[in-house]
């Protein structure tokens, strides 16, 4: 897969690893990938029932990787993950029939909206599926969201190149340019955040330390 990606086009990768892999584990896997020419993103997908486990997860693994996803199992958990700052990255099972992305949580969304598209349209064959992710992609280009685009591979059989993932999406009704930020500028923009988060300089949101330069 890792030799894949880089014909395909891809520099960087985001790998979702789960929450008790040994650090042993995590970091052979990782320079398997790097081997092969791709920067890896460590990645972990929160899956909470309620608000006060979503807020506990994020109090234990915020700072443990590079990218935080939230599938948005329930309203409550939506509207948390969708204001919490903490929160990079939400998603909607298009099976779920409890919860959808809407227009009020676009509203409040602070992170990107994730459509996993390859996945869903390689494996469904159910038009209603298809027009509920549709009808995400009209919501995320009406109100101008940060969108990220990922195929949700986990074969090499299902890895895409990035032109045809913004086709996919753009012939789902996401606006051209969302498309294309959302395989580009918007994972990379919350890779650099998260990594400017991190640094010793980092307070808070827009407040940082400035340390005196050497003379």
């Amino acid at each position: 897969m890792a030799e894949l990606l880089v014909l395909v086009g891809y520099s960087a990768a985001g790998l979702t690893f789960p929450s008790g892999l040994m650090r042993e584990r995590v970091l052979m896997l990782r320079q398997v990938f790097q081997q092969a020419g791709i920067d890896v993103v460590l990645r972990i997908d929160l899956s909470p029932t309620s608000r006060q486990e979503l807020l506990r997860l994020l109090r234990r693994f915020r700072n443990s990787y590079d990218i935080v996803s939230v599938k948005c199992v329930n309203q409550g958990v939506a509207t948390v993950a969708c204001r919490d700052r903490r929160v990079d990255v939400v998603f909607f099972d298009p099976h779920n029939h409890r919860v959808r992305f809407n227009r009020p949580l676009a509203n409040i969304l602070r992170g990107a909206l994730e459509l996993n598209l390859v996945a869903a349209l390689l494996k469904e064959q159910n038009s209603e599926v298809f027009a509920r992710i549709a009808r995400e992609a009209w919501i995320a280009g009406d109100h101008k969201v940060k969108v990220v685009l990922s195929s949700g591979s986990v074969s090499p059989s299902m890895v895409r190149a990035p032109s045809q993932i913004v086709a996919l999406a753009c012939a789902m009704g996401l606006p051209r340019d969302q498309a294309l930020s959302g395989v580009s500028d918007t994972p990379s923009s919350i890779i650099v955040r998260n990594s400017q988060r991190r640094s010793q300089e980092f307070i808070e949101e827009g407040v940082r330390v400035v340390l005196p330069k050497a003379r």
